[in-house]
C-alpha cells in the first residue's frame, strides 16, 4: 500500500511540475532541495504554506484559486519558496522576492497580474500584510515589471 501511495504522490507531483502555471518558475540551487508534499491540512487554507523547510502544497485550493482568477496560484507557490531562499518569515519580503523572481521568469508578469487580480477580489487585510492594495503595491514596487 505505500508503494501504491508513494506512485500516486509521485504522479501528482510530476502533473504539477508540468502544468503550465507552476512550470514556467522552477526553483533553483539550494531551493530544488527542498522537499514538497500535497497535504492540504498543512497548509492552513492557503495554496502553499512552508513548515519546518518543507513545501506544502495544496491542489485543491490552488484549483479553487485558479477558477477564480486563471494562474493565480502560481505566486503563491513562489512566495513560499520566498521564505526559504531569503531565510525569513517576513510575508511583505517573501512577496517582494516571489514578485522579482516572476518579473524575470517567462510569463512571469502574467502571473503577477493574475495574483493582483485575484488579491483585490479575495485578498483580506491583516497585520502581517496589510489591507489588500498595501499588499498589492508592496508587490508592483518589487517586481517594476508594470503589472
Amino acid at each position: 500500500m505505500p508503494i501504491c501511495r508513494n506512485l500516486i504522490i509521485s504522479a501528482i507531483l510530476y502533473a504539477i511540475s508540468i502544468s503550465p502555471s507552476l512550470s514556467q518558475w522552477r526553483p533553483t540551487g539550494e531551493l530544488l532541495t527542498v522537499s514538497s508534499k500535497n497535504r492540504c491540512e498543512k497548509t492552513a487554507g492557503r495554496v502553499a504554506a512552508i513548515n519546518d523547510g518543507i513545501l506544502y502544497f495544496c491542489p485543491s485550493r490552488a484549483a479553487e484559486v485558479d477558477a477564480q482568477v486563471s494562474d493565480a496560484s502560481h505566486f503563491y507557490v513562489v512566495h513560499e519558496y520566498g521564505h526559504l531562499a531569503i531565510h525569513t518569515t517576513s510575508t511583505k519580503l517573501a512577496d517582494c522576492w516571489a514578485a522579482h523572481k516572476l518579473a524575470s521568469a517567462p510569463k512571469g508578469p502574467h502571473y503577477i497580474r493574475q495574483w493582483i487580480k485575484h488579491w483585490r477580489i479575495y485578498g483580506t487585510a491583516d497585520a502581517a500584510y496589510g489591507t489588500a492594495e498595501e499588499r498589492i503595491s508592496n508587490v508592483r514596487s518589487c517586481c517594476a515589471c508594470g503589472a
